[in-house]
């Protein structure tokens, strides 16, 4: 797991306020003359470092006079310091995001606008238009995906037969949420919880919502969801949770989006709802023995969407723009460097890189290779881009589960303050 999803309390509170310090300033410009230094950061596991840095490597000896200075840390690590880096006018290069940070960041005029470098430095034309699309505000492009991942339900195939349950695979296949319910249950009365209790994270309440034809977020920005919607789906990890079906509150609450946090890997869990992104960290992580699955539904809408698990964009005050842009397409764009990356950021976004990629592949980059195209016909275009203030309605999301799943508050006055609270951050 990448974290790309664990904002805990503190976190987007402390990037949402460096943030609004911030002065709007045009910084130095675009083409490069001479040797050229460009920062490049991005959070992640080492698995994803390794390979990065190597792409990086192979950047720099085709750009002999462009030298790239690298950091990565961990998800909450790595905004802290990106936001402190930024207000303090020592914003790096290039930068990775996703879609809780994106308008955050171009809503505070951080984000370069892409657009003039579309088609000349930056290559899109291998990437789909949907996918391409995760990283368009308004119109303009302002930051490219790094990769396309959808949401999987990782699990350990021996915990599962163990307990005598058989998960389904294969094409359209997938659990009914009664079947999975069940199925967790059998898998706690051999003494380890079935899954990982999904109600922290607002992901996996978005793909609920859209298999029952409902949604997060309209298309202006504005909540999609009523605290009725969120009270029926914490009801149902409530019910599982009394059933110890899913992971008990002092696990859950550790959910960070690190590995070392994760209750699948410190098997308090035979699976977890992530995304296929960091199916290759689960296998290093765990072991080779893990599975993916479809996420369970009760219908033809699966809720599972293709979308990209990161984008990559250039701040707006880079005093060298055009090298930076010319890494984020290099990234995006070089076959070796699509080999050296497999998938650590999910598939590559480029389709022919991701032919070449999946044509070859082996070990962990097989099983996301085969779990994509397993799900091909079930999953639909990435829903669109968060709005500015998701960030702080994804942390106010996990926070108040802490609270119901310790007893601090019911399920339904719960429900009813993060609808309130999420009305505030969007300025609904």
């Amino acid at each position: 797991m990448n974290g790309r999803f664990g904002v805990r309390a503190g976190l987007v509170a402390a990037v949402a306020v460096t943030l609004a310090g911030l002065v709007t300033g045009c910084g130095g410009g675009g083409a490069a003359s001479g040797p050229t230094t460009i920062r490049f950061v991005w959070w992640g596991n080492e698995d994803r470092a390794k390979v990065t840095k190597a792409a990086v490597e192979l950047f720099m000896k085709d750009n002999p006079d462009i030298t790239v200075q690298t950091e990565y840390a961990a998800y909450d690590a790595y905004f802290q310091k990106l936001s402190t880096q930024v207000a303090g006018g020592a914003s790096p290069d290039l930068v990775q995001l996703d879609r809780a940070t994106l308008g955050e960041y171009q809503h505070r005029h951080v984000l370069e606008d892409l657009s003039s470098f579309v088609g000349k430095t930056i290559d899109v034309t291998g990437i789909a238009p949907a996918l391409l699309a995760g990283g368009q505000i308004e119109g303009k492009q302002f930051a490219v995906p790094g990769g396309q991942t959808t949401q999987m339900l990782a699990y350990d195939p021996a915990v599962f037969t163990k307990a005598g349950v058989e998960p389904p695979s294969g094409p359209g296949k997938s659990w009914t949420w009664a079947q999975f319910g069940e199925s967790l249950r059998k898998v706690a009365a051999t003494g380890v919880a079935g899954t990982t209790d999904f109600g922290w994270a607002i992901d996996w309440f978005e793909v609920w919502l859209h298999q029952h034809g409902k949604q997060l977020y309209t298309g202006d920005g504005k909540l999609g969801f009523t605290a009725a919607d969120l009270t029926e789906f914490w009801t149902l990890t409530g019910d599982l949770r009394a059933a110890k079906g899913v992971t008990a509150p002092e696990v859950t609450t550790k959910m960070d989006g690190s590995m070392p946090n994760s209750g699948l890997v410190t098997k308090r869990a035979g699976s977890e709802i992530n995304y296929d992104s960091s199916l290759s960290a689960y296998l290093s992580s765990y072991g080779p023995g893990i599975k993916a699955a479809p996420l369970p539904t009760d219908g033809q809408a699966s809720g599972m969407a293709a979308m990209p698990p990161v984008t990559f964009a250039v701040a707006q005050r880079s005093a060298h723009k055009d090298a930076a842009a010319k890494l984020l397409s290099f990234l995006v764009n070089n076959p070796e460097a699509g080999k050296l990356l497999g998938v650590a950021r999910g598939l590559p976004p480029n389709t022919a890189i991701r032919e070449q990629v999946c044509g070859a592949a082996q070990a962990a980059t097989k099983a996301v290779c085969d779990y994509e195209k397993s799900v091909a016909d079930r999953i639909g275009p990435a829903t669109g881009l968060w709005p500015t203030g998701s960030a702080a309605v994804k942390r106010d999301f996990q926070r108040v589960y802490d609270d119901v799943i310790f007893g601090r508050t019911s399920v339904a006055d719960g429900a009813a303050r993060v609808v309130q609270t999420a009305q505030q951050s969007l300025g609904s």
